[in-house]
């Protein structure tokens, strides 16, 4: 079956990369949660998206610039619902302490350090059910050295399945099914990967039922997406995989 991970947590649900949004995320049916790291001056690591505060908080600036004390006292909630009043923004360790009993993880490396992401993953012994990915070609490298148990995860526009493997030492692609020319989810592609025996998964922000039956038709093997509840339904309402 098709797994879920959950982008940024539920968060069309709650406000994105918070405990809020994670525990709806697995609540709606969600098996991975999907998250970013970025890093404080003062060296702390946080599950943020965008480089800068403004967006998520309600704070100004880069958080590279700030102190973890600052990053603390942000208030990552109240931007979505006033609900959300005073959630903070996660450090790193403890997020990844509170949920890793009942999740896998997939880590966006934005830009931090590898060496500590890497020692609290092995600190909290989850280097199994954890996998990294990064847009930086320098943060990919710098993780598989960091963390050469942890699944590497590339996205497939990067390279060939020779060059993804032999380069970035990858096990997982991931696709990016769209309606215009960034679209790469192919049956083609997909059975190029697993033919190089890559693992699957692919990005999505719509809700298709025609799309979500080639997921499943196609053998893929998770979705990374912000509609968690309408996948789970839909996988939990179908018959077995039908071959193309």
């Amino acid at each position: 079956m098709t797994q879920i991970a959950c982008h940024r947590g539920a968060r069309l649900s709650a406000p994105e990369n918070t405990f809020p949004a994670f525990e709806a995320a697995l609540a709606q049916g969600g098996d991975v949660l999907e998250f970013d790291v970025r890093q404080t001056r003062d060296g702390v690591l946080y599950v943020m998206h965008d480089e800068t505060v403004d967006r998520t908080t309600n704070g100004t600036g880069p958080i590279a610039d700030m102190t973890s004390k600052e990053v603390d006292a942000l208030d990552a909630g109240a931007w979505f619902d006033a609900r959300f009043a005073t959630t903070p923004v996660p450090r790193l360790d403890a997020f990844l302490d509170a949920f890793k009993s009942r999740a896998a993880f997939y880590i966006e490396v934005k830009w931090a350090d590898c060496d500590a992401i890497a020692q609290i993953i092995h600190r909290l012994d989850i280097a199994a059910q954890c996998y990294t990915c990064s847009f930086s070609e320098q943060m990919h490298l710098d993780m598989l050295r960091a963390a050469p148990d942890v699944a590497q995860m590339v996205h497939w526009r990067r390279a060939t399945p020779e060059t993804l493997i032999e380069k970035f030492d990858a096990s997982i692609v991931e696709f990016y099914a769209c309606n215009d020319a960034k679209n790469d989810f192919t049956l083609e592609n997909v059975r190029a990967a697993q033919a190089a025996g890559l693992a699957t998964q692919v990005y999505s922000d719509t809700v298709s039922p025609a799309l979500f039956a080639q997921i499943r038709d196609w053998g893929v093997g998770c979705l990374n997406t912000d509609h968690v509840s309408a996948f789970h339904t839909f996988r939990t309402s179908q018959d077995s995989p039908k071959a193309p």
